[in-house]
């Protein structure tokens, strides 16, 4: 047995035994004795132990072995699998059937997080950071972003090698797998920095998707002072989604970059004009008579009932749930993130249904709603997200209306 399976054998005795000691007294004492051998299993996989020396496992071979077996297992080879890049994977044929199972439990999948070469490079996923990003243990600056040619996304799988330097210790980053995932950060760029003279501050403008309108933003005074911002700047910035104000700056252009950038976006082609290059000219098509469908009459499924959402006011999910319920009847209320919590229980004993958008809304809010709501019965939706049909089954659960039987047929035609 190797250390880390000796170790796993320990913890899982050690659980036993609290398991047989709990009793209503001492309940939550054991509880948490079992979450802190718990957290040291889940830190205890990340650790890659050393194999032990072929001295260690004969003896312990020749321990568990008598007579004519000893001889046998002493004479038998060990397999160990190394992971190598640069060596061909080895065949069955060319493995004895005896070491074919040390060696499948030794494989490492290539596009998993673990190291190569002696710790000398790691392979993982690459995740984006408000400044740079990390792969695994290694951090990865926004400058070597900017300067590498086709930067990796979040999500993406990249190997990072080590570099022989005098003294820094400097990775080399590639990107062996598109897999890009979602992230909540955001990143603006190439926006100038404009400086207010009726406040003294700096600001950028830019327009997010969670905004209708365009957005002004003033800039952190540490941000200004380590960047040493001045008229004519562009700069990135990055900020967690619905965070804005917490964002920070993550680079700023040189004079030279400013100009660069400009003539590439100045002359970059869209995507439009691409594809119109590599499709042959064809003659246009004759226009065909589209016949325009009747506007649908929209139920009255809500009518004389009021409504209220539980959201932040300047995101997108008022507007979409508005244009779902008012034209069938409902008074919509809203209860943006400047409500208190007493302003916030009151509209929610006047409306006649809540429903509180988890995505797009303060945990405080979301638990005074809740709390309210349950406690004087009132029908309440925790969405996530929300869409027409869904919408009008959580009211049929409640009210069970004729009327919104039908309009749900029409919603999914």
């Amino acid at each position: 047995m190797d250390d880390k399976s000796a170790i796993i054998e320990l913890i899982k005795n050690q659980i036993t035994a609290k398991t047989t000691q709990l009793t209503t007294d001492n309940i939550q004492k054991i509880t948490n004795d079992i979450q802190s051998l718990l957290k040291i299993l889940n830190d205890l996989a990340t650790i890659e132990f050393v194999a032990t020396s072929s001295v260690t496992q004969e003896d312990e071979t020749a321990a568990l072995t008598t007579g004519q077996d000893r001889t046998q297992a002493e004479e038998r080879p060990i397999a160990v699998a190394e992971v190598k890049d640069d060596v061909e994977p080895v065949t069955s044929e060319q493995v004895p059937a005896a070491s074919t199972e040390a060696t499948s439990e030794k494989e490492v999948s290539f596009f998993s997080e673990h190291w190569l070469d002696q710790r000398h490079a790691y392979i993982g996923r690459f995740h984006l950071d408000l400044n740079g990003g990390h792969v695994g243990p290694i951090k990865v600056s926004e400058s070597k972003l900017h300067k590498m040619a086709n930067a990796p996304t979040n999500g993406d799988w990249v190997k990072a090698e080590e570099i022989k330097d005098d003294e820094l210790l400097r990775y080399k980053i590639t990107t062996l797998k598109r897999d890009p995932l979602p992230t909540e950060i955001v990143r603006l760029q190439f926006l100038p920095a404009v400086y207010r003279q009726d406040v003294k501050r700096w600001y950028i403008e830019f327009q997010s998707p969670e905004h209708e309108t365009t957005q002004q933003l003033l800039l952190g005074d540490y941000d200004v002072l380590s960047f040493k911002l001045k008229p004519g700047d562009y700069i990135d910035y990055a900020y967690r989604r619905g965070q804005e104000i917490d964002g920070k700056i993550v680079w700023k252009y040189t004079a030279s970059a400013v100009v660069a950038t400009r003539m590439k976006r100045q002359f970059a082609k869209s995507a439009l004009e691409a594809s119109a290059e590599t499709k042959p000219s064809q003659p246009a098509p004759a226009k065909k008579k589209v016949s325009v469908a009747p506007v649908r009459q929209l139920r009255q499924v809500f009518a004389d009932k009021s409504l209220l959402l539980v959201c932040i006011e300047n995101s997108a999910m008022p507007r979409k749930v508005k244009r779902h319920v008012e034209d069938r009847g409902v008074k919509l209320i809203l209860s943006p993130r400047s409500d208190s919590n007493a302003m916030l229980k009151k509209k929610v004993q006047k409306a006649d249904m809540v429903i509180v958008t988890t995505d797009f809304v303060d945990h405080g809010q979301m638990y005074a709603a809740k709390d309210e709501a349950k406690r004087i019965g009132k029908p309440i939706w925790m969405a996530k997200n929300t869409n027409e049909r869904n919408m009008l089954q959580w009211y049929k659960r409640h009210f069970g209306t004729q009327t919104a039987d039908q309009e749900i047929e029409q919603a999914a035609e």
